[in-house]
Formats: structure tokens, C-alpha cells, sequence
């Protein structure tokens, strides 16, 4: 099939000179028969030799090129595969330095790329920090507010803040996944209680009940810390969209080779036409539209590490019913 593709481009690229041949063959011996009146065995005799010419540069001409071509049907990522060992001709060589100049204007863009990336990162991860030390002092400064009415809308703001720069380093540290990767034992009822209670304020101060349905022997291998951003993120999200006095439940359960761990609300649940793009970049579905509370940033965050742990998410959730979100180790 390569062969047959490669023999139609040589064969459109040689058109031209297969069609200029024959039309100056006809133009030539036609003024020749009409001015001299040569026979035509001549003229046979002359466009055969002609033939035998053209076809003689016709199979040079494809051994000088044939690669070029199989390599202009080449469809990789890697600008280095097109080149070609060792050219034959200046046709090839022509290729090469033009693969070459690609492959180092390429490198210098990434190269940039990567500074700009770097440079970024450097100062989103300044600015996060020195946002932090003010809500600090605002948090310990309405600690003296305990008992007025503007105590809990204080702090619910400042912990949505908080939340929101987290999410910003999160999606930057993505990149340095691969860097920052520990595959371990990681016991589930453990590392879920440990994130309820990091949880704990935001539980208290949105009225909600968390409830864990874990066994202790329940175990999986994974990143323990990235682990732990994903469970915060969808109990973050579970409190987010749940009412007041309802309870969300953080259970777990072995099937043959496969651990399901679960984090279950009675909430809003997610509109039908929303689910197939929750875990898209900045997608808002209609309830975060709604509460004016939704970055788009979390639920893209647990697709992309649960995908680079190699596990898979789930999402099952009914209109005030509530969702269950599970990841399947």
C-alpha cells in the first residue's frame, strides 16, 4: 500500500515532464513531416529513442527521489524521523538541511516555551504565597469574631480563597507529575480520614456529615499524596454541592483484581447534558453557573492525575438525588 502511494506521488511530481516531453515531440516531428517530409518509420524510430531516454532519467530521477517521498508520507510526531540517512543525491540532501532548519527553529521554540513556562510558574508560585500570609492574619484576625454573626461568612470566604490558590498550584505542579510520582502501599481508610479531617471546617461550617464506610485492610498502590489531592478534591466538591444537615459517605470495596473507592452526596446532582463534559478545563455546568461557586479547574485536576496514577474515575449522579463519584484503582 506505502509502495503504491509512493509510486502516485512520483508519478504526480513527473506529470509535468512526461507531458512536456510528449508535446514537444509532437511539435517538433509535426514541423519536421510538414516542412522536410520525413517518413515515418523516422519518426518512430526518434520517439523511441526519445522514450528510452526519458524513461533512463525517469528511473534515476525515482531512485534519487523515492525516499523523499516515502518520508513526505510519513506521518510521525518526531521532525527526526523524516530525515535521511545517508543522501543520494542533492534532492535529498536539499530534504535534509530543510528537516534540519525545522528541527532547529522547533528547538529553539521549545526552548522559549519553556523559559516562558518556567518564568510563569515562578511568579504564580510567588504571588500564591504572598497572598496566603494576608489571608492568614485575616483568618487569625477573625478568630476574635467567634461570636458575632459575620464569623462564619468571614472564614467561608477566606477558605474559598485559600481553595482557589491551592487549585492554581495544582494545575502548575501537573507538569512535574512525573518528577514527583512515588508508587507505594496505600492503606484507603487511612488516607480518607486524614483528609476528612483536613476537611473539618468546611464540614462544620456548611453543616454537612461526613460518614466513612471504609474496611482497614482495604488497600492500593498509588501515590499517597496525589491520592490525597484527589479525595480532598472530590469531597471538596461533594460538600460544594450538598444542603445543609445532609451526609456525604466515603466507602470502599474490593472486586476480583479491582479496589472502587466512592464518594457518595445527597446534593443538587449533575445535569444529564453536563456529565460528559465535567472534567473538561473551565467547564462550568449549570449548578456551578448557578452558585456563582464553580471554577471549572477541580474536577480537570482528578481526571488528569487519576489518568497519570493509572487508575480510571467514574461519575454516576441524578438531578437532587445526588452524585457518587468513584475511582477505580
Amino acid at each position: 500500500m506505502k509502495r503504491k502511494s509512493v509510486l502516485k506521488l512520483f508519478i504526480a511530481d513527473c506529470a509535468p515532464l512526461f507531458l512536456a516531453s510528449f508535446l514537444t515531440q509532437v511539435l517538433f516531428f509535426g514541423l519536421l513531416f510538414y516542412l522536410k517530409g520525413i517518413w515515418l518509420e523516422e519518426i518512430f524510430y526518434f520517439s523511441f529513442l526519445v522514450f528510452v531516454i526519458l524513461l533512463i532519467l525517469v528511473i534515476i530521477r525515482f531512485y534519487k527521489r523515492v525516499r523523499v517521498y516515502e518520508k513526505l508520507l510519513l506521518k510521525s510526531d518526531g521532525l527526526n524521523d523524516y530525515l535521511i540517512p545517508e543522501p543520494r543525491s542533492l534532492f535529498e540532501e536539499t530534504f535534509n538541511q530543510m528537516i534540519d532548519g525545522l528541527i532547529t527553529n522547533n528547538s529553539l521554540k521549545e526552548i522559549k516555551q519553556k523559559q516562558d513556562k518556567k518564568l510563569q510558574k515562578v511568579m504564580v508560585y510567588r504571588f500564591v504565597h504572598q497572598i496566603k500570609t494576608p489571608l492568614s492574619v485575616l483568618r487569625l484576625t477573625s478568630e476574635n469574631l467567634h461570636d458575632t454573626a459575620e464569623y462564619q461568612k468571614i472564614r467561608r470566604n477566606i477558605s474559598t480563597i485559600e481553595y482557589d490558590l491551592n487549585q492554581m498550584l495544582d494545575i502548575y505542579r501537573l507538569d512535574d507529575f512525573k518528577n514527583d510520582f512515588v508508587s507505594e502501599k496505600v492503606f484507603l481508610k487511612e488516607i480518607c480520614r486524614d483528609t476528612i479531617n483536613g476537611l473539618k471546617d468546611y464540614f462544620i461550617t456548611s453543616g454537612i456529615y461526613p460518614k466513612l464506610a471504609v474496611d482497614d485492610t482495604i488497600y492500593v498502590y498509588s501515590d499517597s499524596k496525589w491520592l490525597k489531592l484527589i479525595i480532598h478534591q472530590l469531597l471538596t466538591n461533594a460538600i460544594k454541592y450538598s444542603g445543609k444537615g445532609q451526609t456525604i459517605t466515603v466507602c470502599a470495596k474490593r472486586e476480583g483484581d479491582h479496589v472502587f473507592l466512592s464518594v457518595r452526596d445527597e446534593g443538587i446532582g449533575i445535569e444529564k447534558a453536563d456529565l460528559q463534559n465535567i472534567f473538561d478545563l473551565f467547564y462550568v455546568g449549570k449548578n456551578g453557573r448557578n452558585t456563582a461557586d464553580s471554577s471549572g479547574i477541580g474536577l480537570y485536576i482528578v481526571k488528569r492525575v487519576v489518568e497519570h496514577l493509572g487508575h480510571d474515575v467514574e461519575v454516576n449522579s441524578q438531578v437532587n438525588k445526588g452524585t457518587t463519584m468513584t475511582i477505580r484503582f
